[in-house]
């Protein structure tokens, strides 16, 4: 029988605390043992009863001793379970009735004082068959107790949950890192806070803070991440879920590494909603508010029209960067991204040799697929009545790459053919004298009437 105490296992409970065990020590997973554990005890129950420790406390673990108010000798107390959970930790072996790791046998069922959101003893009908708690090991019991360490204070707790080690590797060391301060500081903080309430916000503010604060070739990383929002309070348990897909990770990690960084950021700054830009002095005073191209990340729709300002007719991020938003995100063929660019290509080239503003502003204003469809048969017309030979675009490449599923997909195709013609139009639309025409805002206007 191996003498492993602990493989990760899929919970992500369990998990977080077995990443924040090896932090903790400074041991590989699979090199911890009893002493390992024992050794951490006395400053997690010295950090759990540190006053905004405690306040995330009950949130995580309702009656236990450590949050208990009629337990009096809560250090005590709580030190005792932990040393007595060590005691009975086995081993893992090849098989066990353990619901977590599968390869232990449990000796007592637990219930929400000890793992969060199992619900209570005096509720059995919450549990499977009506037992009288969830069927958790010694082991992987003691490793939810230290979970708190990894976990982000966002009004209520979040967990990060991941398959890749480096993810959970950099995000245990950033936890590890800020409980050190609080030590060397003497101010106790409580768990990882950045002053965020919207959860979605600050998932993505986690996942960016990974990928800039480590040196890791972050775009080779395949990740399933998913964020557990939730509290386990006894009158009011709750939980959300976000999944954040691999495409999404991958593209934000390659981001960083592009010459259009800081349009990035603009594009992100579009998202949000209901802010007076004119007013705004610092990121507090927007950060919490809901960010529809965070939104549309996590529930995979497009965010393509935050890369177009059409009231400034331009273009943000250039045409590299959203490219590659197409295909990593929205797994848009290649043949089909190519086919859009040159069709842009020709009616701008179009619009700028006829001075026609005119027609820019017919694809603008089109709201149905019909109006849109009839506005470039119109333009084909004008071609070829000015003696332009070459077709805007050939019957395959409008079936099968402009519109492959027509109704469906118009507003896409509508969308990129603007921003092309605005990456190429705008120099030359500010040159001829049309910006009176257009309505500047400063840095963003709002554009989410769309949704």
């Amino acid at each position: 029988m191996s003498e492993v105490i602990y493989d990760f296992t899929g919970n992500p409970f369990v998990d977080a605390g077995i990443w924040a065990i090896s932090q903790w020590v400074g041991k590989k997973p699979e090199e911890l043992d009893k002493d390992d554990l024992r050794s951490i005890i006395d400053d997690v129950t010295f950090l759990y009863l540190s006053p905004k420790w405690s306040k995330n406390m009950y949130q995580i673990f309702p009656n236990n001793p450590i949050t208990n108010n009629a337990v009096k000798d809560k250090k005590d107390r709580y030190s005792q379970i932990l040393n007595e959970l060590i005691e009975e930790v086995t081993p893992l072996g090849d098989n066990g009735n353990c619901i977590s790791c599968g390869r232990r046998n449990i000796l007592n069922r637990s219930t929400k004082d000890r793992v969060p959101l199992t619900g209570s003893k005096k509720v059995i009908n919450y549990f499977s068959y009506g037992t009288d708690g969830a069927d958790y090991c010694p082991a992987c019991t003691f490793a939810i107790q230290l979970s708190p360490l990894l976990m982000y204070s966002c009004v209520k707790m979040l967990l990060i949950h991941s398959n890749s080690d480096s993810v959970m590797r950099y995000w245990s060391k950033k936890a590890k890192e800020n409980i050190e301060k609080q030590f060397s500081s003497k101010n106790y903080t409580g768990c990882l806070n950045d002053g965020f309430k919207n959860p979605k916000n600050a998932l993505f503010h986690i996942i960016q803070d990974i990928i800039l604060s480590y040196d890791v070739r972050w775009y080779l990383e395949k990740p399933s991440i998913t964020f557990y929002h939730f509290t386990n309070f006894s009158q009011g348990p709750a939980l959300d879920i976000y999944h954040v897909p691999t495409p999404v990770f991958k593209f934000l990690a390659y981001i960083p590494q592009h010459e259009k960084f800081e349009e990035w950021l603009r594009i992100v700054r579009r998202g949000y909603m209901f802010v007076d830009w004119g007013k705004v002095k610092e990121e507090n005073e927007y950060k919490n508010n809901p960010n529809t191209v965070y939104n549309n990340l996590l529930e995979g729709k497009s965010i393509i029209r935050f890369f177009i300002d059409k009231k400034n007719k331009e273009s943000i991020g250039g045409w590299d960067l959203l490219s590659h938003y197409l295909e990593e995100v929205r797994n848009m063929d290649e043949k089909r991204i190519d086919a859009i660019k040159k069709v842009g290509n020709e009616l701008a080239d179009y619009i700028e040799s006829m001075e026609d503003m005119k027609t820019l502003n017919r694809l603008e204003m089109a709201s149905d697929y019909k109006s849109f469809r009839n506005i470039l048969r119109i333009i084909i017309k004008k071609r070829i009545s000015y003696g332009m030979e070459d077709p805007l675009f050939t019957f395959d490449d409008y079936v099968n790459y402009l519109f492959p599923e027509g109704n469906l997909t118009w507003r896409e195709t509508q969308d990129l053919i603007l921003f092309r013609i605005y990456e190429k139009l705008q120099p030359w639309i500010l040159q001829q004298g049309n910006q009176d025409e257009l309505k500047i805002q400063d840095p963003e206007e709002e554009i989410h009437e769309e949704e």
